[in-house]
């Protein structure tokens, strides 16, 4: 195959490694030829592991690469959330420079042996590097290659640290400092650490009359962390000057953000301050610039769906859209489907609020309403610079709406993201921003509804017993419940990441002439329904039937639970109190 596909100059100039991962990712079908031709030139210039460079120019997701090495080594691949944790015996071999430039990160001895994760190490050179220093033989395991980074990083900075200990101190310093003479800057620093470490997504700072309430929001639960003295609140002003506020005003709403370092990764952090009874309320929401992409199976997305959305996003014109409240990972599904796109041979822009994750090889914009650069005129450019595909942040008013869909009547895939509860929910709401049914008949191509469930913890899931009216309700038969009992990895929630519970409505030409001759909902719904349709709930009892997640989540999120159910809405509430997290 190579002599057919890789000239012998070309061949000559990098790793025979690097020309056999790229063979199998083209008998796969992951990689076309030209595709492998031109990563192999880039690769002789810049001599970065093919991997890498791969995903960098959107060639190929992360996820496939990892399993392919994986197979190809023989070794088993570890998904993120399953990454075990390291001892501090095997990280004494070691240190963190040397991990990091070497791309592995050891885990724990087992007999004569060092179980080892690797990313984007060298199987050869780590072996010899774990016999030198360690006196031991490997035993490999595979991740993704930024995953293994960061988590390298973690594992090092929290292992040298007590984190805990170093803000119990800080608090204390900060406490005993009537005089302002010292700063809240580490009090700050090690709470985003803490808060990254922890997988947080937003930081409450909450005022009452005897104390601060700190919470983070996990897996899109809030969860109390600590009281903090009434006097902490003067980090109120140093958030306010990171994040270029009027600090003398202490009365209305402001926003504002600022951009950090955190784990040697770059974040920004934008603030919102609320004006209360008891003072101001921050809000911190932590967003890494350098985003990694998930593939929609990653993100937990059904293989038979998968296969539905390729066909959709692959379409070359048309407007897709992905509904559901704030909070319920729309834009990470609109961008880890976009990757179904080949982002090197489609001219790819986005204009967002803000920018979330890095598309390779996209031209990808920021809303900026001081510059008068928003969602609709951002579209009215775009068409100039002959677009492909246009991702737009959010559809929010009329002329966003008119804008998109004349986008996608003239030959462009269009995707966006619009509030409303269900997917039978859109067209009514398009068409009071001005969109005619014959309109929106014609340009929509799908709509995608979903939210997101906390996923049991698969280090302490145990069986959970339901009662008769639970089983009924979930369509009977065989049902493997299940529930985290709580551990270290999971913060003793039981829960570890999430899951979407989602539903697709696809538009042919049935639905179409459905949405043109304004029926009503219910009978668009059948009409649906006999084309194969599932609705949410259905796919959300499917997951608590397969012990992905349980009963008082779907309760919690969708707010659907078992008539007749009392005991398992008292173990919800139950669980509620203990700890399980505030949810808003």
């Amino acid at each position: 195959m190579r002599e057919n596909t890789v000239p012998d100059s070309l061949a000559q100039q990098v790793p025979e490694t690097s020309l056999r991962l790229g063979e199998r990712l083209l008998q796969q079908g992951v990689l076309t030829p030209w595709q492998f031709q031109y990563a192999l030139q880039k690769q002789a210039v810049e001599h970065l592991h093919l991997g890498k460079l791969l995903v960098r120019h959107g060639l190929a997701r992360e996820h496939d690469i990892a399993v392919e090495l994986a197979t190809r080594k023989n070794i088993p691949f570890v998904a993120q959330d399953r990454f075990p944790k390291p001892d501090m015996e095997a990280l004494a071999y070691f240190n963190r420079e040397l991990c990091l430039a070497n791309g592995f990160l050891p885990i724990r001895r087992v007999e004569n042996s060092l179980e080892v994760l690797l990313g984007d190490g060298d199987e050869a050179k780590v072996s010899t590097l774990v016999l030198h220093r360690a006196g031991l033989a490997c035993r490999f395991m595979q991740g993704e290659f930024s995953r293994v980074s960061q988590y390298i990083r973690e594992a090092w900075h929290f292992a040298q640290y007590s984190v805990d200990a170093l803000l119990e101190q800080e608090i204390r310093r900060l406490a005993g400092d009537v005089d302002h003479a010292y700063s809240p800057e580490k009090f700050l620093d090690l709470l985003l650490h803490k808060a990254v470490h922890e997988r947080t997504t937003d930081i409450h700072f909450v005022p009452s009359a005897a104390s601060v309430h700190l919470f983070f929001r996990i897996d899109g639960v809030l969860r109390p962390i600590m009281a903090l003295p009434l006097i902490l609140m003067r980090l109120t002003t140093y958030i306010k000057l990171n994040a270029e506020m009027d600090i003398s005003e202490q009365r209305r709403p402001q926003d504002g953000s600022f951009h950090t370092t955190i784990l040697d990764l770059p974040f920004a952090v934008r603030v919102s301050i609320l004006y209360t009874e008891f003072g101001e309320r921050i809000v911190l929401r932590l967003l890494p610039e350098r985003g990694e992409l998930s593939g929609l199976a990653q993100l937990g997305f059904l293989p038979e769906d998968i296969s539905s959305l390729e066909r959709i996003f692959s379409k070359p014109s048309g407007m897709i859209l992905v509904v559901g409240p704030t909070g319920s990972g729309k834009s990470t599904t609109m961008h880890a489907a976009l990757q179904i796109q080949s982002l090197v041979e489609s001219n790819v822009l986005t204009v967002e609020d803000p920018i979330e994750y890095r598309l390779p090889g996209a031209a990808q914009t920021e809303v900026n309403r001081r510059a008068e650069y928003d969602f609709g005129n951002a579209l009215r450019y775009f068409l100039r610079h002959d677009p492909d595909v246009i991702l737009i942040g959010e559809i929010r008013d009329g002329e966003t709406a008119l804008a998109a869909v004349e986008a996608a009547a003239t030959g462009h895939l269009v995707l966006s993201t619009l509030h409303v509860s269900s997917v039978f929910g859109v067209i009514p709401r398009l068409r009071p921003l001005g969109l005619d049914a014959q309109m929106i008949a014609d340009n929509l191509i799908a709509v995608i509804s979903q939210r997101l469930v906390r996923r049991n913890c698969p280090f302490c899931s145990v069986e959970s017993p339901l009662s008769e009216a639970e089983k009924t309700w979930l369509g009977g038969g065989e049902i493997e419940s299940r529930r985290g009992a709580g551990c270290e990895a999971c913060g003793h929630s039981g829960y570890l990441g999430r899951l979407p519970v989602y539903e697709i409505l696809e538009i042919d030409d049935a639905m179409a002439d459905a949405i043109v001759d304004r029926r009503d909902r219910g009978i668009v719904r059948r009409q649906a329904e006999a084309n194969g349709f599932k609705s949410m709930l259905e796919q959300a009892k499917w997951r608590v039937r397969h012990g992905q997640t349980t009963l008082a989540e779907i309760a919690r999120v969708m707010g659907e639970f078992p008539r007749n159910g009392a005991r398992f809405l008292e173990r919800a509430e139950l669980a509620h109190v203990m700890g399980e997290g505030v949810s808003t």
